[in-house]
């Protein structure tokens, strides 16, 4: 996944872990695709805030997905949807049992 995507999934799943400003930051920088400056002139603070507020707001999230693990997780069980897809596709039974049988033992934990 590319370092943008990376960084929109991660807001996805940890946003609402952030405060309130922090939140709205980040959604005009990700989601309305504003520039920093864009971004301070609707909040009425200083460009050098924005970029504080996004840098930390995105260390943050980070730390979030070190401890929690989500992001992580997500990405694995996709893999193994792709892999399951891809087995059932080339009739492959027995690659299928077994990505079947680990992805129930994923999402079992």
């Amino acid at each position: 996944m590319d370092k943008l995507g990376n960084r929109l999934l991660l807001f996805d799943v940890y946003g609402s872990l952030l405060t309130e400003k922090q939140q709205q930051t980040l959604d005009l920088i990700y989601n309305e695709d504003l520039s920093l400056g864009e971004v301070a002139n609707m909040l009425n603070i200083s460009r050098q805030a924005v970029y504080d507020t996004q840098r930390r707001s995105e260390e943050l999230l980070r730390e979030y997905d070190e401890k929690l693990g989500l992001v992580r997780r997500y990405e694995a069980e996709k893999q193994i949807v792709r892999d399951l897809a891809a087995a059932e596709m080339a009739g492959d039974w027995q690659a299928v049992a077994g990505a079947r049988d680990v992805l129930s033992g994923m999402l079992a934990d």
